[in-house]
């Protein structure tokens, strides 16, 4: 006895995952790459201030305020440097990462209905907009995608390039505009 085989119910038997390239992904494979040769990274470009008067300025928790500086001074160079490499092939690849966590920062004002300019509302709500945005992006990037970069260096490299583009001022309240 044959059985009949229709295609329509084939998609419910067949797990396709999509696999991730996004730009986020090709900046950490860049600093993986980065990491694993042994050279010295480029100098530090800062900016005029710190990354604990850009905390202070956004009443960040402490807790957080740690991870935040512990990426900062153990990653910014690599992330600084990855984006440079990657700029050879794509130029627009930095712009295109400010604006993607400006966008994901916008989403997570209109969830917690603060408004862009009510800066006292943004600081009593800031740790949970930071971690929101982290939130986000990792499971737009990830979730349910095929990625050869390790689940655990998934979330250490977003907080790395989130640690990055918050000190770079793209989000939460700016030093300087």
């Amino acid at each position: 006895m044959t059985e009949e085989i229709n295609i329509a119910n084939v998609e419910n038997f067949i797990t396709i995952e999509d696999t991730e390239i996004s730009d986020i992904s090709k900046i950490i494979q860049q600093m993986l790459a980065i990491k694993s040769v042994d050279n010295s990274p480029a100098k530090k470009k800062t900016k005029p201030y710190s990354i604990d008067d850009k905390i202070t300025l956004n009443g960040i928790s402490s807790n957080l305020a740690m991870l935040i500086e512990k990426y900062h001074v153990e990653s910014y160079h690599i992330v600084e440097e990855a984006i440079a490499c990657l700029s050879a092939y794509e130029p627009c690849i930095g712009r295109d990462l400010y604006d993607y966590y400006f966008e994901k920062y916008i989403e997570v004002l209109d969830d917690k209905e603060i408004g862009y300019t009510d800066m006292a509302k943004i600081k009593t709500n800031s740790d949970d907009i930071y971690k929101s945005i982290i939130t986000k992006i990792k499971e737009q990037i990830y979730m349910y995608k095929k990625s050869e970069i390790p689940i655990n260096k998934q979330q250490t490299y977003i907080s790395a390039i989130t640690a990055y583009v918050f000190y770079k001022c793209k989000f939460l309240i700016p030093i300087e505009k």
